[in-house]
C-alpha cells in the first residue's frame, strides 16, 4: 500500500497507536470520497457532512500550570477590587472584550506586570485550545502537554479539523509530538518558557489547520 498520509508511517504509528492510526486512515479515505470521488459518493457525503464542519467539539479546556498568573497586590492594591477584576475577566468571551479589559487595567493601574500579562495570555490560549479540540493543557516545568478530547467516539475524530492537525504535526510543521497512551491522545512540546510561547505554538497550528 502507498503512504496515504504523505510521510513515513512506522514511527508515527508507534507514537499515536495502531487504533488511532487506523482511524486516521479511515478519515483519509473519507476525504478522498469528498474530494476526488465526490460524484460517486454524493448521498454518503450528505449524511456525513456534519462531521467535517469546523466547529468547537469541546465546550471548555482546563489549563493547569506552575507559572505565576495573577494581578499582584503591588499592581492592584485592594483585595476586593482584585476579586472584582478576576470575575470580570472570567466573563470575557472574545478578543475585543479582552483587549478592552486590558486597556482598562492599563488606564487605571499602568503597564501590566509580567504575571498579569501572562494571565491574559492564558485566556487566549484557552480559546485557541478549545478550537483545536483540546480538553486539558498541562503547562509545567517548561513543557506543554495538550490532551485532545477523551471520548474516542467524538465526531472530532471524524472531522477535517482532526485530519488537518495530524497532517500538520506529522509533516514536521511544529516542534511538538503527538502520542497516544492508554487511549488518550496528547500533543507535547518541550521548552515552553511562558504562556505567550504556548499561545504562539497553538496559533500556528490553528493557522495551518483551519
Amino acid at each position: 500500500a502507498g503512504n496515504l498520509l504523505g510521510a513515513e508511517q512506522s514511527g508515527f504509528i508507534a507514537d499515536i497507536g495502531f487504533e488511532t492510526y487506523h482511524r486516521i486512515l479511515d478519515e483519509a479515505v473519507q476525504e478522498l470520497k469528498q474530494e476526488e470521488f465526490k460524484d460517486l459518493f454524493k448521498d454518503e457525503e450528505k449524511k456525513e457532512a456534519g462531521a467535517f464542519l469546523n466547529i468547537n467539539f469541546t465546550g471548555d479546556c482546563h489549563i493547569d500550570t506552575d507559572m505565576e498568573l495573577l494581578m499582584p497586590e503591588s499592581y492592584v492594591p485592594g483585595s476586593s477590587e482584585r476579586m472584582a477584576l478576576y470575575r470580570e475577566l472570567d466573563n470575557v468571551e472574545n478578543r475585543e472584550q479582552l483587549e478592552k479589559f486590558k486597556r482598562g487595567l492599563e488606564d487605571r493601574f499602568g503597564k501590566l506586570p509580567d504575571e498579569t500579562r501572562e494571565l491574559l495570555e492564558i485566556v487566549r490560549l484557552r480559546w485557541i485550545a478549545i478550537g483545536l479540540g483540546m480538553e486539558k493543557i498541562f503547562l509545567k516545568e517548561g513543557k506543554m502537554i495538550c490532551h485532545f478530547i477523551s471520548d474516542q467516539k467524538s465526531p472530532f475524530y471524524r472531522s477535517q479539523l482532526f485530519m488537518n492537525i495530524v497532517n500538520h504535526i506529522q509533516k514536521g510543521k511544529t516542534r511538538g509530538r503527538m502520542q497516544e497512551k492508554n487511549h488518550k491522545l496528547t500533543f507535547t512540546v518541550q521548552n515552553v518558557i511562558n504562556v505567550e510561547t504556548a499561545r504562539f505554538i497553538l496559533e500556528e497550528m490553528t493557522a495551518e489547520t483551519m
